[in-house]
């Protein structure tokens, strides 16, 4: 990406969560969060198994990056005591508190660090598209307690990228592969923590968690139970009895079925759901062909259908949670009418059926989806509004886990149902820059250079006005091409009991802020 000439240096300087607050007084009260998961025992990396819920809740409650997420999307300091950015966000210097210490006692310190860069560096790690940001990077050990980030580039959102969970060195003697090898061991001895509570155990219906006793604030909480159920039913169920305290809910079956008496806290996520185009494949290849179909799309009537109170219609390449971009998307971009835009690539609509054709053959599409919910609703909802219209679309589901690397990135779609989580970092690249994250362009199409470009700029512009001209041109330069529909941005809701206390919920955030103030919370 290109660099940006005198950047504002991004300066996060405090005492660091191992070190912040005064010392909680103490309680043996358990917190019951709720699940919808598979039995266990459960993957608990959120590495190695970075779409597993179970093992991100863990890392939300045991595993802090040296930053963290923090109020409107801008990071917060997390294991770190001060993150600062130098040399146009090219190098970030980073220090750590001398008295931090993991769960076992051990001190946290920048082998720690080096050793987590080292797992994602490995050629061996599972997920590249998580590993992409982390390659190139060198650290430099300055004393046990801080160092320096050396980038490939200038990267001024880095502080977010820094979110990523810190690994301990010692248990694993070192050696990444090692990691790799055991990160997902379903049972004990557990490796130790740095965040507020560390792991017990892993049974076939609930992960145990514990107060980490070398963390301060001490949480009030004793003990942090994930019970996991099989359905959002059985969840609901579990509240209903008083049994299960907290759930983050992210389907409108879910919603439904939640016992009246539970407290609603909706939160507005930084991601947000399209309908990719493969420009490579044909009728798809053909510009106007997606611009009718773009034209056919019913965002209301989607939302209203498939997740009515969990989603808000969205128009822009960025979700409207970060609010600026929300602002300056044009709410009424022009796409034409359908059977204009459709009979300019040469198909009309035929009686008595209402197809329409080109040279007696129907236009079909495929949309491929992952198979998960409310995604498997949405492209039903839409494969409805498309036939409606006189375009028959039929829907294949694929393995979510496998989604992106057997389908997207392949190119093996005709049309995608994508939800794209990148909080709120600006950096859209991989899915349109064709230079991006990983080297992706998962649109397939042609390279644009001026789309290119202007999603660089987006990405490493260090001021608003910078970040909103910059973000203009991609709206433009997309709402030409049209390589996607931009359909919603995803809302969660999250319940508890009301004598649970759970402060701190965020309107519009990350859903690992729900734990940021874990240490507060009682039940």
């Amino acid at each position: 990406m290109p660099a940006l000439g005198a950047a504002a240096a991004l300066l996060m300087v405090g005492v660091g969560a191992l070190g912040m607050g005064v010392l909680q007084q103490t309680s043996n009260q358990i917190f019951t969060e709720g699940l919808v998961a598979p039995t266990g025992p459960s993957p608990l990396s959120s590495l190695l198994a970075p779409t597993s819920p179970v093992a991100t809740t863990v890392a939300a409650l045991s595993a802090p990056g040296l930053t963290g997420p923090g109020p409107a999307g801008s990071p917060r300091l997390g294991l770190a005591s001060s993150f600062r950015s130098e040399a146009n966000g090219s190098r970030w210097s980073f220090t750590l508190p001398r008295d931090g210490r993991w769960s076992d006692g051990a001190p946290i310190t920048t082998r720690d660090v080096g050793f987590t860069l080292a797992v994602m560096q490995a050629a061996t790690f599972p997920d590249p598209s998580l590993a992409a940001p982390w390659l190139g990077i060198t650290l430099e050990a300055n004393s046990y307690w801080s160092g320096t980030f050396i980038l490939p580039g200038p990267a001024p959102n880095f502080a977010t990228t820094a979110e990523l969970p810190i690994l301990p060195e010692a248990p694993y003697h070192d050696q990444p592969g090692r990691y790799l090898r055991e990160g997902l061991r379903p049972t004990g001895p557990f490796p130790p923590a740095a965040g507020p509570f560390t792991l017990k155990a892993n049974l076939p219906d609930q992960v145990v968690l514990g107060r980490n006793p070398n963390y301060q604030p001490r949480p009030h909480i004793s003990r942090f139970v994930i019970q996991l159920d099989p359905s959002g039913a059985a969840v609901a169920a579990q509240m209903a009895a008083g049994k299960v305290d907290g759930w983050l809910l992210a389907t409108s079956s879910e919603l439904a079925g939640l016992p009246r008496t539970a407290v609603r806290e909706h939160i507005l996520t930084y991601s947000f759901v399209e309908l990719l185009f493969n420009q490579s494949s044909p009728p798809l290849s053909d510009q106007a062909i997606r611009r009718g179909v773009a034209a056919i799309v019913d965002r209301n009537q989607l939302i209203a259908r498939a997740l009515p109170g969990m989603g808000r219609p969205q128009v822009g390449p960025l979700p409207d949670s970060i609010s600026w971009a929300g602002a300056v998307t044009p709410r009424n971009l022009p796409a034409g009418s359908a059977g204009g835009l459709l009979a300019s690539a040469g198909y009309r609509r035929t009686p008595p059926v209402g197809l329409y054709e080109a040279g007696g053959r129907p236009l079909q599409l495929r949309l491929s989806v992952p198979d998960v919910e409310p995604l498997t609703a949405v492209a039903r909802v839409l494969a409805t509004q498309l036939g409606s219209a006189g375009i028959p679309v039929s829907v294949a589901e694929y393995p979510a886990a496998s989604f992106l690397t057997a389908q997207l990135s392949r190119g093996d779609f005709q049309m995608a149902l994508v939800g794209f989580d990148n909080g709120p970092t600006l950096d859209i690249s991989g899915l349109f820059g064709g230079g991006g994250v990983g080297g992706a362009n998962l649109g397939q199409g042609a390279e644009d250079p001026i789309l290119t470009h202007a999603i660089d700029q987006l990405a490493t512009a260090t001021s608003l006005p910078g970040r909103i001209a910059a973000y203009r041109v991609v709206v433009q330069e997309l709402g030409a091409a049209m390589p996607a529909v931009f359909l919603y941005t995803p809302e969660l809701v999250y319940a508890h009991l009301s004598a649970a206390h759970t402060p701190g919920m965020p309107s519009v955030g990350d859903p690992a802020q729900l734990f940021t103030n874990v240490a507060e919370w009682t039940g």
